[in-house]
């Protein structure tokens, strides 16, 4: 076949690879070699312009992930209290007493109720309901083996600190909370003693060691600090904690921003306010801002 006549069958993004050959017979000129040259070195990480703590940031998200879990369980375990004396969970009189309160994987936030046997380690009649809607029966998988371990956790914390904290007069909540690592905690959450009040600081943590014995995680009892609260207006919280707020303290933050309310919690070093925002890791309608205080 003529070569001019190859050349007009021949489809255009091969063309542009024999143009050479179809304009006269003669093969295209190579083109010429370029050297390989090593890519440039990634630039150095800005610095942080912030002028925050270093590490703050993850040391804070991290107690205020324990914040959220002690929010959703006092509020959660109100419900359902509420709940099994309406006798969703069958009459009254007859049903379970422990309550468990969970979220799913999902975020699908799920309450019940449920008997365990003294030596912390069997589960029986559990009952969960969904709660962001109609309360229908929630009937997934839920594992009870880690539901008991929490639960002994809080109940051994709470004999531990209960002489101590009764002789003070002061009142608390012992929560289970489970953390990014899937680790166990127990987190004493100290309660005011009177109408219209509120606590800063004051809380304490635990976990188990290897060995099964209780580990304390963070002592601020000796912050423990009952203040009036006005019933309206933006809230103020002082944390005692040098830079990362107290997770009590970042507790009743949230607490009051569902409540409509401006909320700022200092510390010597960092204010942090909870503004309006979807915060996309946690899906919480609040998100943290932080700034350094001027001179520290």
């Amino acid at each position: 076949m003529p070569l001019r006549r190859a050349c007009r069958l021949i489809s255009p993004v091969l063309s542009l690879l024999v143009v050479g050959a179809c304009a006269g017979g003669t093969p295209a000129a190579s083109p010429e070699a370029v050297p390989v040259r090593a890519a440039p070195a990634e630039p150095a990480p800005a610095p942080d312009a912030s002028g925050l703590p270093s590490g703050f940031a993850e040391q804070f998200a991290a107690a205020d992930l324990r914040a959220r879990a002690v929010s959703f369980w006092l509020q959660c375990t109100a419900t359902v209290a509420r709940l099994r004396a309406e006798g969703t969970y069958g009459p009254a009189a007859r049903a379970p007493r422990a309550i468990v309160c969970e979220r799913t994987a999902d975020g699908v936030p799920v309450g019940g109720v449920y008997d365990i046997d003294s030596a912390y380690t069997t589960v029986r009649r559990l009952q969960l309901v969904r709660l962001d809607g109609a309360r229908p029966r929630f009937t997934e998988p839920l594992d009870t083996a880690r539901l008991a371990r929490a639960a002994k956790l809080a109940r051994d914390v709470a004999v531990l600190v209960r002489p101590t904290w009764n002789k003070r007069g002061r009142p608390f909540s012992v929560v289970p909370v489970t953390v990014a690592d899937g680790a166990l905690e127990a987190w004493v959450i100290p309660r005011a003693t009177k109408a219209r009040s509120i606590v800063t600081g004051g809380d304490a943590g635990y976990t188990r060691d290897a060995a099964g014995a209780l580990q304390l995680l963070a002592d601020r009892t000796a912050t423990w600090t009952q203040l009036n609260l006005s019933p309206t207006g933006p809230l103020r919280l002082y944390s005692s904690v040098r830079d990362v707020a107290a997770v009590s303290d970042l507790v009743s933050a949230r607490f009051h921003a569902e409540l409509g309310r401006a909320v700022t919690v200092s510390t010597p070093l960092v204010v942090s306010t909870l503004v309006p925002g979807l915060d996309p890791a946690t899906g919480s309608r609040f998100v943290w801002q932080h700034s350094r205080v001027p001179g520290r």
